[in-house]
Order: structure tokens, then C-alpha cells, then sequence
């Protein structure tokens, strides 16, 4: 194209077309490995300006010298992607692998404003099928945030993580590191032990595979350390095999290490083998020890399973009769269930914690959870409070039954849609939905200055989070608000009917939405006369996008000295199709969170 310089208006544009026609270049990259290997045009000049790395590369002491430039450990796409945002600043990222890959190659070559955004594209992505990739990931290049944020999804969503058949391909250390976790969402210990088991059976294949193919120059020559499965099509034809790329990037698990116990039989991790190994006589004894790897190595993960939280059946029809265990610590298992003074000891590095596992999302299935009937009268809708017609288009709630838990509440306002994100608070032509937490355990609170309450939760669908609803005070004798109820416990209104419509207090508070950084996302300040023992429905300033799987933090301050009927809140709701968590993480995480009830939003 003759010329072309009056067709650019902007730098990037020119960069674009430099990288793409490869005029005036004077370096080449050789990127990938045999066969798939491509050539690329690059310009020293405009790539030492945006990498200290090709500084060094190109006008150091000891610059480069070989032409083509052999690039091995990147994956084309990704060096490709990360060409275009030296030349022309665009960032291309359409996959969890290729920002996994990409951010490597910024890693690399120092590139920190690229790093940052392929990190938060990888938060933006997390789902619990790719949660041990992830941590994986982070792990390496030591993302602190974003290996919590893993942990996060593992915890709460154990089980879909345990069942995915990614989990069989992850590198021993992350199972190990799993099965140590605290807080995981198991129905048992049988959950962690028969994923123990396909993780071994796995294992025991790719041994026999890599026993059949040994590794390849091609793996030897292999030294990326970000794992690579790419599906993008414009990758099919380029990218190196799954296979060869996906090989645990720890030691233990390299094809190498792996097969090499096996030769000389010392094992890379002593801690894993229980017995000392012997020197091999024949090949057919050290044929079958590399036949028992698998269930050596899965060891170190099988220690950390809580064996003795489980009943002595359970055991017995479970992991008694699977060949990860020997009869023997079978046996001193089964007798350690039984008996918490056995005299048959523990097998050794077994875990002799009789503690289950801690559920971040509460004790069991919703539908299990039962919802109390409290002694005092439930706070009212402001309508009823104020006696207020209610238009026919509102649908009040329904009464609470006994032992009937409302999960959700529709409330549709017919009003003009402005069509504006800005004006959706004030659009009405919406359905919003009221996640309701169930009361379990009626308690009451006394603020005699500054109150503050928090809940953690998390979704199983994308939403839009409008606000929260809170309880109002309860009237005391002080305020004159009875209207014939008995006082008791401190301030908790039992029998009557709540305050007349004509009495109430101002009430000041503060409202804040966070994530799991703790970076604030929205909020709110509402000061307004309000009636007693009532549900306040707290608007943020501005609707927010809540991310499924993702953790966030209500915070609700009170400013008003008074008794708050507060209460112990069920912490599975199911609202519409959308199932809500709460009390997710520490226990910390969550204070009073009795004082917040709903979680107002649409999806």
C-alpha cells in the first residue's frame, strides 16, 4: 500500500500496520515448537520501549544475536496478542486459557499494566471448573488475591469442583492442598475419598501412557510453566498439544519425576512413600512398583481425609474396600472410629482430627433448614405501618404460616420505563424480587451508640442488587409505643400489635455493598421518620451487577439508640431460581447479620 500513512489518524493505527505488513522490520521471533512453529516480524525500537526485557534483549551488554529469535515457552497466540498491545495498546483476551497464557508472556517481559488486566479478566472468570486451574495459576506467579478468590469458589462449591472431570487432571499439590482446606461444602469425607479415587485411577493412566510414549524432545524443550488448554479456533492449528502443554508444572508431577522413581527408586517426595523402597532386582519388581505410584503418591492427599468423622458403615462400605489402603490401616482406621481410646494406633500421617468440615454456606441444604415461628410480632410493610392504600399492581406478602419459610417476594410497579441505566431506580417497569431470610431464632439488640451489621453471600446467577431491607426498632415503654404489648427480655414486644400509625422514630443509617477485596461498589445514607417494627427497604445510590460464584459483603450501619429485633437468619434462600449463600467465609465476615433480612434485586 503506497502512501498508507494518510490512512492512519492515530498512532495505533500505524503501530498496527507495522506489526501486521512487517515493514521496516529488523528482528524476527521463531515462537513455539516443532512442528508448530511461526515467524514473526518485529521492530527492536518500538518493542525496547515498552519492555525492559527487549531493552536488554536488543541494546544490552549482551544483546541478542540469533536471528530468528527462538521464543519456546509462549504459545503463538499469546505472543501474537501480546505484540498488539505493545503496537497499538488494544488487550485481546477471549478465554480463560489465552489470559492464563498471555499473562505469562507479561510476566515475562514485564509488562505490569498487562498483567493487571489479564489477572482481573481470570477474577472476572472464575467458575469452580476452572478454580483449581486458577489457583494453580496464581500459585505460581504468586497473585495472592487471586488465589484466595480461588480458595473462595473451592470452599463453597466443593463438590462441583471435586466432580468436574478437570479435577483429574490438576497437579497433585492442588489436591493436597484441597483436601487440607478447613471449610469445604461436603456432604462427607466420602465426597474428598472418591475423588481421591478417580484422581489416582487418572493418574495410574497417564503412568501407563507415558510408560508406552516416554517423553518427547518436544516436552524436554517445553519450559512454560503457565498451563495451556486453548480452544480458540484461531489456536486449533497452533497451539501445542494439550497433552504436552498441560503437564503439572511441579516437579513431583512432571513426566520425568514421575517415571524416574520408578528407575531409581528414590522418591522425589519422602513423605509421600510409607516404606522404604528397596533397591530393584528384576524388571518385573520394578514394573510393579511403578504399577503402585499412583496410590503412593495419592497418599499424601489420602493423609488429610478426616477418616474418623465418618460412621463405622460408611467406612466400612467406602474406602475400607478400595486398594488405597492396605487391610492393616483399614483395620487401625475402623478401630479409631470406633473407639476414640483404641489401642490400635492411627496409620501413620493419618489425620486423627474427629472434627467435620466447616460449611461456609451454613449447616446443610435449605430445604432441610426449618424456620421457627418467633415470639413477638414480625415488623409489618410500611404500607401497613402508615395505613396506606396499597395500589392494586402491588402485591402485599402473604402472612407468615408456621413452619412455612417465604423465600421470595415480587413486587411489580407499573410504571413508564425510562429506557436509562442511570433512571432505572426511578423506572418502575420492573419485577423486583425480595430474597427474604427466614427467621430461625428471634433475638433482640440494643444500639446505645453505633451499631454495625454485615453479611457475606453469594449467588448461583448473575443479578442486579438494588438494596436491602432491615428491620426498624421495637418500641420500648420509654418511647410510649406498646399499644398493650408486654415488654420482656429488654426491649422484645410480646403479643399486641406493634405501634399505632402515629408513632415512630427518625431513623439515620449508613449502607454500603463490598466485595471481596473489600473495595466498596455502592452505597447509600437514609435518614428519614419511620414507624416501629417495620421492614425498611434501603435503596443503594446506584443499582449494581452482582457476578455469580462471586463473594460480596452488605454492611449496614444504625445510628439511633434503640432496640433492634434481630434474630438468627437462615443461610440458604432460594429467591425465584436464584439460590443465595449466605455467611460466606470466616465467621468474622459476618456480624449481626440477623439485622439484615432481604436482598432486594431483579435478573
Amino acid at each position: 500500500m503506497s502512501d498508507w500513512q494518510l490512512e492512519c489518524t492515530e498512532l495505533k493505527q500505524r503501530g498496527a500496520y507495522l506489526l501486521q505488513s512487517g515493514q521496516w522490520s529488523d528482528c524476527t521471533f521463531l515462537v513455539g515448537t516443532e512442528p508448530h512453529q511461526v515467524v514473526i516480524a518485529g521492530h527492536k525500537l518500538i518493542l525496547a520501549m515498552s519492555s525492559p526485557v527487549f531493552e536488554a534483549m536488543f541494546y544490552g551488554g549482551m544483546a541478542e544475536r540469533n536471528d530468528p529469535i527462538p521464543i519456546l515457552d509462549v504459545q503463538i497466540d499469546a505472543f501474537k496478542a501480546l505484540l498488539e498491545y505493545i503496537y497499538t495498546g488494544n488487550i485481546n483476551i477471549s478465554s480463560f486459557d489465552k489470559a492464563c497464557e498471555l499473562c505469562y508472556g507479561a510476566k515475562k517481559y514485564m509488562l505490569p499494566h498487562l498483567v493487571k488486566e489479564c489477572t482481573r479478566y481470570l477474577w472476572s472468570d472464575l467458575y469452580p471448573k476452572n478454580a483449581c486451574r486458577a489457583y494453580e495459576f496464581a500459585r505460581l506467579f504468586e497473585e495472592n488475591v487471586l488465589m484466595e478468590k480461588c480458595i473462595q469458589i473451592i470452599s463453597t462449591n466443593t463438590k462441583e469442583v471435586l466432580n468436574d472431570s478437570s479435577f483429574e487432571d490438576v497437579e497433585l499439590n492442588t489436591v493436597i492442598t484441597v483436601f487440607s482446606l478447613d471449610h469445604l461444602n461436603v456432604d462427607s469425607e466420602l465426597d474428598l475419598f472418591e475423588a481421591a479415587v478417580r484422581y489416582a485411577k487418572a493418574l495410574d493412566k497417564r503412568m501407563s501412557e507415558r510408560s508406552v510414549s516416554p517423553p518427547t524432545e518436544v516436552i524436554e524443550n517445553q519450559k512454560s510453566p503457565a498451563p495451556s488448554t486453548s480452544n480458540d479456533q484461531g489456536a486449533s492449528e497452533v497451539t501445542i498439544e494439550p497433552k504436552v502443554v498441560n503437564v503439572d508444572s511441579s516437579a513431583e508431577n512432571s513426566p520425568e519425576a514421575i517415571m524416574e522413581p520408578c528407575r531409581t527408586n528414590e522418591p522425589e517426595q519422602p513423605e509421600v512413600v510409607t516404606e522404604p523402597a528397596s533397591q530393584p532386582e528384576e524388571p518385573k519388581k520394578a514394573k510393579a512398583e511403578c504399577k503402585e505410584k499412583p496410590i503412593t503418591t495419592i497418599r499424601s492427599a489420602i493423609e488429610k481425609i478426616r477418616f474418623l468423622t465418618l460412621t463405622p458403615q460408611q467406612f466400612a462400605e467406602g474406602p475400607a474396600r478400595s486398594t488405597l489402603l492396605t487391610e492393616s490401616e483399614a483395620f487401625a482406621v475402623l478401630m479409631n472410629i470406633l473407639s476414640s481410646n483404641s489401642d490400635v494406633p492411627m496409620p501413620r500421617g493419618f489425620s486423627t482430627c474427629r472434627v467435620p468440615r466447616k460449611q461456609l454456606i451454613g449447616g446443610g441444604p435449605s430445604c432441610n433448614m426449618p424456620t421457627f415461628t418467633v415470639d413477638t410480632p414480625s415488623p409489618v410493610s410500611v404500607e401497613q405501618a402508615w395505613n396506606i392504600p396499597i395500589p392494586c399492581n402491588i402485591y402485599q406478602r402473604p402472612p407468615r404460616h408456621d413452619g412455612v419459610r417465604i423465600s421470595s417476594m415480587v413486587y411489580n410497579q407499573a410504571h413508564s420505563a425510562l429506557g436509562m441505566v442511570e433512571q432505572m431506580e426511578r423506572s418502575a417497569d420492573l419485577n423486583k424480587i425480595y430474597c427474604q431470610r427466614p427467621i430461625i431464632q428471634h433475638t433482640d439488640c440494643l444500639n446505645t451508640s453505633v451499631l454495625d451489621c454485615s453479611v457475606t453471600f453469594m449467588v448461583d446467577k448473575n443479578i442486579c442488587l438494588w438494596g436491602v431491607q432491615v428491620p426498624t426498632q421495637a418500641p420500648s415503654e420509654e418511647a410510649g409505643g406498646t399499644s398493650g404489648g408486654a415488654l420482656v427480655g429488654g426491649g422484645g414486644l410480646v403479643g399486641g400489635a406493634g405501634a399505632g400509625a402515629g408513632a415512630g422514630y427518625c431513623e439515620l443509617l449508613y449502607a454500603h455493598l463490598l466485595d471481596a477485596d473489600g473495595a466498596r461498589l455502592t452505597y447509600t445514607h437514609y435518614t428519614s421518620r419511620v414507624p416501629y417494627r417495620h421492614l425498611l427497604d434501603i435503596m443503594f445510590n446506584r443499582p449494581v451487577y452482582v457476578q455469580r460464584n462471586k463473594v460480596y459483603k452488605v454492611g449496614i450501619v444504625f445510628n439511633k439508640v434503640g432496640w433492634y429485633p434481630m434474630g438468627r437468619c437462615a443461610q440458604q434462600v432460594a429467591a425465584e431460581s436464584v439460590f443465595f449463600n449466605f455467611g460466606i467465609g470466616q465467621s468474622s465476615d459476618s456480624v449481626r447479620d440477623g439485622l439484615i433480612r432481604s436482598i432486594i434485586f431483579t435478573y
